[in-house]
Order: C-alpha cells, then structure tokens, then sequence
C-alpha cells in the first residue's frame, strides 16, 4: 500500500492560521476630532458603500458637527462621540443612506433649520430662530442599530430632528434617552418651540425595536413630535417615560391650559402595530399619545385630521396630572381613527381614562381594560363638537371590560353631540363607584345618539343607577344584549339594572335582549319622570325581549315606570320583584300603553298600577 505523505507547515502559515482575522471597512484609529485615523479624516475620503470601523474606544469630542453626504456604515462600538454643547453631533444630508451601528452620541445643542417647506438643507440657517435636533439632524436615509442618543437640547428635537425627506429606522437596542426641548427665554413668537424632547418628526420615522425613552419637553409631546407631514410607525420597542412638563393653570374647561402628548403628539399618520407606549405624562390631555387636527383657517373653522391606527401593541401606564378638564390618559384623539388590536390598559385621566375622542373612531379589535377615570368615561369617552359631526363605531372583537370611572360611563361615556353605533363587541365588568350619576357600561349623554344594533353590554355595576345603561339622550336598539348588569343595594341608589332613563331621554328597542339584570327597583329598565323643562322619559317596546330581570328590593321587575312607557311588540316575560310589578310598576304619574307585544309569566304580577 502507497503510504501518503502530508506536507509539513511552513513557519509562514502556521503564523497565518494564528493571526487575528481583520475585520472589515476602513479602520478609525484615532478619537481626535480631526487628523489622521480620524472619524472626520475617514468620513471625508470615504466612497459610497465604504465601511467605517473604529479599532478603539473612548471619546471623540467635536468641535464642529460630523456631516455625512455618502452612503457609508460606521461601526462605533465602545466610542462615544460628544458634541460637548458645541452645535450637533451628526448632519445627514439629502440623498445620503448612512447606517450607524452602536456607539454613543451625546451633548449637543442643535442649531437653526430652513424651516419645512421653504426648501434647502440642514445646518446653521438663517432661516429659523429656533434651534432643531441637539444631537442628529437627518434629511437622508439614516439607520441607528444599538446607538445611544442621549443628553441633547434643542428648541424642538432635543434628541433628533428627522426634517424634510429625512427616513429615520430605530434598530433593537437603540436608545433615544434624556434629551429635551424647550423654548428659548423669551420665547419665540411664530415659531413651533418646546416640542419634541426626543424626536421632531417631519420625514418618515419608523421604530422596530428601538426605545425613545426618559425624554422631556415643554409645551408638547415628551417623546415624539410628529407633524403633519410626518410619518410615525412603531412596530416594536417602546416610548415610555416621557413627560411634557408645562404647569396646568386653570379650573375649568373655559381657562385651562397646561402640555398635551406625554409620548407623542401627532398631526400627522401614526400608526402602532406593536411594541409599548407606556408611563407617560402629560399636564392637560394626552399621556400616551394626543393626536390632535391642525386648523386650516385663522379662525379655525376648518381642520386637517390626521389619522391614527392600532393594530397590535399596548398603551399602558399613561396618564395626565392636571387637576380640571383633563382627558385621554392612554389616547386623545382628535384624528381620523382605528383600532383594530392592541391593548389600552391601566392608563388614568379625569374624562377617558383608557382614550377620549373627539372624531371618527372605529373600534373592532383589540382590548381597552383596567383604566381609570377620575370623573367619567373609564375606558373610553367621546367628546364631538357640534359643528364638526363625526362618529363612533364599536364592533367586531372590540372588547371594553374592568374599566372604572367616579362618575359616570364606566365602559363608555357618549359625549356632546356623539353619533355611536355599536353592532358588535363587548362592553362588560365595568363600574362607576359614586353615588352622583350613572352608566355602569354605557352613559349616553342628552345631545348623543347612540344605535346598539349587536354585541354585548354586560356584568357591569353602578353606585347609584343603571348599571348597564344610562341615557340623557337617545337610544335606538335593534339587536345585542343588556344583560346581567346590576345595581346593588346601597342606600340612596335609584335602581336601574339594566338601562336607566332620565327625563328627556328616548329609547326604542325593536330587536335584542334585556336580560338577567338586577338592581333594588327597575331590574330590568327604569324610566324617570319629568325634571324641570325636560319632559318624562320614553321607552318604545317594538320587538325586543325584557326577560329575567329581577327588582331585587321591592317594585318592577322588568320595568319600574316613572314616565312614559309604550308597548307594541315584544315581550316582558320571566321578570320577578320582591314586592310589586314582576313585569311592570307603573308609578301614579306614569303613562303607560300597550298596543302589541306580550307581558307574561312574570312574578308576583305581570303589570301593576299604583292608585
């Protein structure tokens, strides 16, 4: 057998097989702000497409902005790079497509943009009294992976400034953290200031993992300011613990003031797919997010609706300080909006503690649970101006559940002139606590509508009255279920287990169920008498089911009749009290007729008059 023979190792490649294999790009050797092996050095002989690698560590303190116009990734691991109040750390110019990866950029005060629209590039400008971007100003294609962008001030974009045409991606593990933006003393008249503590948003932002954390600004939005003409995506990664800090001055909604958009105040398109925005804080509405329309006319006649869409993600944790008028402690919404996933919970405010609109909403995903309310709407409350209709629809999957409000509209409070359809979804485990009003579920409010054509209004309490529903205005129901709500025995309560109207108030109920509800008077549905101007409330019975409810102190079961009661069609059936009225007490000064319908089997009585 031919025995082979293997070659011996030269001394030559043996050193080979040992060497440390370079890694790739051209090496920054230096952390001198300027000469050879310097970033500034390799920046300004660099080609598109190069590589940029630092081979040490340290600090490089600028005296002068790094400004990049090629298409380059640099490698800064371990490198700090400090403006040291000296302008900016970087300027992305127009057409460049720069990669960042690790690193931290630091201390810079930013300085004046052409302002948007007018044109031109970054830099010192005369064009703007304000200062933008602390640390990055962007108008190219600029990608942070696990960089740090922390410490800068700026009049708007403490951290950064992703101006006109500028596309700015926040990677897994980048951090945009301590910065801040507040307006110069005096400030300026004209100009946007205080906006934006970590992020002025003007470009396209998108962030996919990144955190834009621990930022403050004054006057809005602690963590992004996204104008109108801006595009905010988060897929993943949070904004949390931003707060914009203005004081709230004021007692009322006729003078109060104070910061809106603890996270984000956006005019623009924000969209949330996923990741957190959570223990944010704003002074007046707005903790996690305010969305707000832009006017179109000096005497604001006319607004620009952004839109805002959620299709996964969670609003968590947020909430507003102030002490009058207060609103949106999750979201405030004044855009075209849609919720279709995600989770809204444990956010506080006065009015909408998990978010208030004041626009077209279209709720039929996602969960809004756990918020609080200090005084009405704990999960979610409308508030729509007269003079610009909107509407608020509940459907699909939509799910409101364990939220709580003082006062009223546990689940939901229908405000001002709302027009609300819920034909899907679920409304249940709601409570209002104190003894003041209303609407363990729902509160309508007396100039809303509010149409329940499907879904469920369920499980849900109240202190004083109607524990699944009560109405100021009007109510239209063809389908779903008021069922198994419930007003307990407190002193001073005035029942309504199910559905409770007040004077003025109108209800028509050809189709669904009002079921299984229980309260000490008006298991089922109490409706009130006249009050001052308003006349007696009104129930039309034109095909639905009044059936199981239970007046558990003493009269109307199905029905306690203190106005205007109308049967017919439908049935009242199965319906039980303690004393009198199974089916229906009709107090003395009631109306009460019945030309269809059915009312049977209910104990001890079916219908009851008082003499």
């Amino acid at each position: 057998m031919k025995k082979t023979v293997l070659p011996a190792l030269t001394l030559t490649l043996m050193l080979a097989a040992c060497a440390t294999t370079r890694l790739p790009g051209t090496p920054v050797t230096s952390t001198a702000d300027s000469g050879p092996g310097s970033l500034r050095e390799a920046l300004s002989v660099a080609k598109d497409g190069d590589t940029l690698r630092f081979t040490t560590s340290g600090t490089v303190t600028l005296a002068s902005p790094l400004t990049i116009d090629k298409d380059v990734t640099l490698v800064a691991n371990g490198v700090t790079l400090d403006a040291a109040g000296k302008g900016r750390v970087l300027e992305v110019a127009s057409g460049a497509e720069v990669t960042l990866k690790g690193g931290t950029l630091k201390g810079g005060v930013g300085s004046p943009i052409t302002l948007v629209g007018a044109g031109g590039g970054i830099g010192a400008q005369a064009t703007s009294l304000a200062t933008y971007g602390g640390v990055i100003a962007n108008q190219g294609s600029l990608t942070l992976d696990g960089t740090t962008v922390s410490g800068g001030r700026a009049n708007n974009g403490g951290g950064i400034a992703n101006l006109q045409g500028g596309v700015l991606l926040l990677n897994s593990g980048t951090m945009v953290t301590g910065n801040d933006a507040s307006p110069p003393t005096p400030d300026l008249e004209n100009e946007t200031t205080g906006a934006g503590g970590g992020i002025y948003n003007v470009g396209v932002l998108t962030i996919d993992g990144g955190k834009v954390d621990g930022n403050t600004a004054t006057f809005t939005s602690g963590g992004i300011r996204n104008i109108t003409t801006g595009t905010l995506t988060l897929k993943s990664g949070s904004i949390s613990g931003n707060a914009c800090t203005l004081p709230f001055t004021g007692t009322s909604a006729s003078d109060a003031s104070g910061c809106a958009g603890g996270g984000v105040f956006t005019t623009g398109t924000m969209t949330v797919e996923g990741g957190t925005i959570s223990n944010n804080t704003a002074t007046y509405y707005g903790g996690g997010v305010a969305a707000q329309a832009r006017c179109t006319t000096n005497d604001c006649t006319e607004f620009l609706y952004g839109t805002f869409t959620m299709s996964g993600g969670t609003v968590e944790g947020n909430r507003t300080t102030g002490t009058a008028d207060n609103a949106g402690g999750g979201l405030w919404l004044r855009a075209k909006a849609s919720v279709t996933g995600g989770t809204i919970k444990g956010n506080t405010s006065m009015y909408g503690g998990g978010l208030q609109t004041w626009h077209d909403l279209d709720l039929t995903g996602g969960v809004i649970e756990g918020n609080t309310a200090t005084e009405n709407g704990g999960g979610l409350s409308s508030n729509i101006p007269q003079q610009f209709p909107a509407t608020v629809h509940l459907g699909g999957t939509a799910l409101i559940r364990g939220n709580t409000a003082r006062n009223s509209g546990g689940g939901a409070v229908f405000g001002s002139y709302t027009d609300a359809l819920m034909d899907g979804g679920r409304i249940t485990g709601n409570t209002v606590t104190a003894m003041t009003d209303g609407g363990g579920g729902v509160r309508v409010n007396r100039t809303a509508k509010f149409t329940l054509a499907g879904g469920e209004i369920s499980g849900n309490t109240s202190a004083r009255t109607g524990g699944g529903l009560t109405v100021g205005g009007q109510v239209t129901m063809t389908g779903g279920a008021i069922t198994s709500n419930a007003v307990p025995d407190n002193q001073g309560n005035e029942g309504a287990g199910g559905v409770r109207l007040y004077a003025g108030a109108k209800m028509t109920a050809s189709g669904g169920t009002i079921s299984g509800n229980t309260a000490p008077f008006g298991g089922g549905v109490f409706i009130g008498s006249a009050f001052n101007v308003d006349p007696a409330g009104e129930f039309t019975l034109s095909g639905a089911v009044v059936s199981g409810n239970r007046a558990t102190g003493s009269n109307g079961g199905g029905f306690y009749n203190d106005g205007k009661l109308i049967l017919t069609a439908g049935s009242v059936t199965g319906n039980s009290a303690t004393t009198r009225g199974g089916g229906v007490l009709n107090t003395r000064r009631a109306s009460y007729s019945q030309a269809g319908g059915s009312v049977s089997g209910n104990t001890p009585d079916n219908v009851l008059t008082e003499q």
